[in-house]
């Protein structure tokens, strides 16, 4: 069974834009009353919709998180992304329950096929320089 990891800004690279098929990332925090709701709904997901990595950053743990949360467009909070062989395929912002956030996640995971086999990745796109 697939289980939802934390992960911090320095895990990024590996954990999102170097993974292998769909990742889905929950921005959150623990001040946010909406995030600690959707965290119990958040943690059943994978085994809801299998195939894909779950991954959870939260915004506050640190200046890094924050940063990483701002460049891929996060402006509040809770925001899922979605994310296919390192470029987003979509979006979810605030909460949603569990039978709603399946169905528009499936939504989104559907679209993972033209992100594999109708385009190419640019090198060195996603490296810090």
């Amino acid at each position: 069974m697939s289980v939802v990891s934390d992960i911090q800004a320095s895990q990024w690279e590996s954990e999102v834009m170097k993974a292998e098929g769909p990742v889905v990332v929950d921005f959150w925090h623990h001040l946010c009353g909406w995030c600690n709701k959707l965290n119990p709904i958040f943690a059943q997901l994978p085994e809801a919709i299998p195939g894909a990595k779950f991954l959870k950053v939260n915004i506050l743990e640190s200046t890094e998180n924050r940063k990483t949360a701002i460049d891929n467009g996060v402006m509040s909070t809770p925001t899922i992304k979605v994310f296919c062989e390192g470029r987003p395929i979509g979006e979810l912002i605030g909460f949603k329950s569990h039978e709603k956030l399946v169905s528009e996640l499936n939504e989104i995971l559907n679209q993972k096929d033209s992100c594999l086999d109708q385009s190419t990745p640019l090198e060195g796109k996603h490296s810090e320089g």
